[in-house]
């Protein structure tokens, strides 16, 4: 028997060898095959960890730290977990501030001089309403003498209220629902002049002026009344009306406006006047107001004598709940503080709810040229009065023309519907009008002190000329001086209370307190989250995105 060559008895055990190690693939290319969700998240678990390394948030490397026990990573990340929590709480806090109150109003740095704001608007309302000589409403009313009278009459009730129950004890059977719409020329032929006697003294500045020619007529809820340094009607309301305009008017410049003040180098001849000293030789002070009293009407209102006296601004009409009275026989002296409310430049960019206040030509209004919160809520009431009553209080015929004026007999559908308005859009959140403050304001706030005036004295003395064809007895004189107490005044102003850079600083501030995070680091989540990936898959390919080329290659 022949004996196998040594070469084939080497080649099974040559052959045996190499058939196992070529067989069977690669062991690497199965756990690709069947684990590849497995593996995408161990890159981006790696990715994560090694973002964590290189953060410059504080605490974050411990939680990726390798080799740390997860006793230690779980802490790490409570820590971090909680201080985020905690900050963003603060932060909602700040948001919540500056949306909600993102506004405040703080004293100025600095005074104002009282040259750089207009003198007050004087309104003088006598209490004698009638002129006796052109219409005597005792007389009329006692004696029912109606026929051409009677008009004046139902005009007269407007002023002078005659309780219900009193009416068939007087025998007035009839109040009128509504009255003639020229009510104001109405009240006007019968009013009694402010100097009857040619005595009254007006003083501006130290200075003598025409006392007929600087007062105006102005409709209020009392009747009419005189007012000084008040912008003349077709310069506050869009009709026009030439109502109160007199000849001073037409000799001075209107160049003033309540947000930007007067222009610069501006003298005193200005209109509405300004002074630039304090004390009664800087004001106005009418003196020798005389009433006679034979002219006194004890059955008209409440049966006070004197005169009502309100301070408003020369571009508002005058509001005649504020008042004081001037009494018959005294001296008043009503010591003004301007309080004068000015806004920052920055709200320009805020919307009206946001700084709660409007500027002057920001909100539109149908009866008057320029925005101030009084002309915005006499105008919501105007409009809920004649949607209640079907009519126009009699004070605001000027502005609101052609419709029916309430009468007396509608006088208390006239209140009741004011106390609803009143209460519905300032007591409630359902304000329809939305009559916010006006962001630049100006106010008066007054203090007032009187004295008995012995004028009689004082005639008799000084043996007054004009005083010689007068019977004293039978006079009474008042006194009236307003000016303003201090040459400045501390002025307020509407500002942000975080602008966009204090807002931002704040919300830096409290997340470098407790993460010690910056914009850097919100640039380096913005890095590791876009351009380092891309970078990756330029440099290594796509299955390399996480950074690591060695395990990338046996991906491919």
């Amino acid at each position: 028997m022949l004996e196998p060559s040594p070469k084939l008895k080497n080649a099974s055990v040559v052959w045996e060898p190499k058939l196992f190690l070529v067989s069977p693939p690669p062991e690497h290319k199965f756990a690709v095959k069947k684990k590849p969700k497995k593996a995408c998240f161990k890159n981006a678990k790696d990715y994560a960890i090694e973002y964590c390394q290189e953060s410059s948030v504080h605490g974050v490397k411990y939680i990726g730290q390798r080799g740390r026990t997860y006793v230690e990573k779980l802490t790490w990340t409570v820590i971090v977990v909680s201080l985020c929590t905690v900050c963003l709480m603060h932060i909602r806090q700040a948001y919540l501030k500056w949306e909600g109150a993102p506004v405040t109003v703080s004293f100025s740095d600095k005074e104002v001089p009282i040259s750089a704001i207009p003198f007050p608007a004087v309104t003088i309302c006598p209490e004698v309403r009638f002129d006796p000589e052109k219409f005597n409403y005792t007389r009329v009313f006692r004696k029912k003498r109606y026929g051409m009278r009677e008009e004046y009459l139902q005009i007269a009730f407007l002023l002078c209220e005659v309780c219900v129950e009193c009416r068939g004890y007087f025998g007035i059977v009839e109040w009128n629902d509504t009255v003639t719409p020229n009510v104001a020329r109405k009240l006007r032929e019968i009013l009694p002049p402010l100097d009857p006697l040619n005595l009254t003294v007006t003083m501006w500045l130290g200075k003598l002026l025409n006392t007929s020619k600087v007062f105006s007529y102005t409709l209020t809820s009392e009747g009419i009344c005189y007012t000084f340094n008040m912008l003349p009607y077709d310069e506050i309301v869009r009709d026009g009306y030439q109502f109160n305009r007199s000849l001073d008017f037409m000799r001075k410049s209107h160049k003033w406006t309540l947000e930007e003040g007067y222009p610069p180098g501006e003298n005193l001849d200005v209109f509405p006047r300004r002074t630039f000293m304090s004390g009664t030789d800087g004001g106005l002070t009418i003196s020798y107001i005389a009433t006679n009293d034979s002219h006194l009407d004890y059955s008209c209102g409440e049966s006070l004598q004197g005169f009502k006296i309100a301070l408003h601004h020369p571009s508002e009409f005058p509001n005649m709940d504020r008042h004081f009275r001037l009494p018959l026989n005294q001296a008043v002296f009503v010591g003004v503080r301007p309080s004068f409310l000015t806004v920052s430049p920055e709200l320009l960019s805020y919307a009206p709810a946001a700084r709660k206040c409007y500027f002057a030509k920001e909100k539109y209004l149908a009866s008057y040229k320029y925005y101030t919160q009084q002309n915005c809520l006499d105008e919501c009431l105007l409009n809920y009065t004649i949607a209640s009553c079907g009519c126009t209080p009699f004070y605001f015929t000027l502005i609101r023309k052609n419709t029916k004026v309430c009468g007396a007999a509608l006088t208390a559908c006239v209140k009741e519907s004011k106390l609803h308005y009143l209460k519905k859009e300032i007591h409630s959140d359902d304000q329809r009008c939305a009559c916010l403050p006006s962001c630049t304001s100006l106010s008066y706030e007054v203090e007032t002190s009187q004295t008995d005036w012995r004028w009689q004295k004082a005639v008799e003395t000084l043996n007054l000329d004009h005083f010689s064809h007068i019977n004293p007895n039978s006079l009474h004189i008042s006194k009236l001086s307003v000016f303003y107490k201090d040459l400045q005044f501390l002025s307020c102003r509407r500002e942000e209370v975080y602008g966009s850079l204090n807002f931002f600083s704040n919300i830096g501030g409290l997340l470098g307190l407790f993460i010690g995070f910056s914009v850097t680091s919100a640039f380096e989540i913005v890095y590791f989250l876009t351009l380092r990936i891309f970078c990756n898959v330029r440099k290594y390919g796509r299955r390399a995105w996480f950074g690591q080329p060695n395990r990338g290659k046996f991906m491919k």
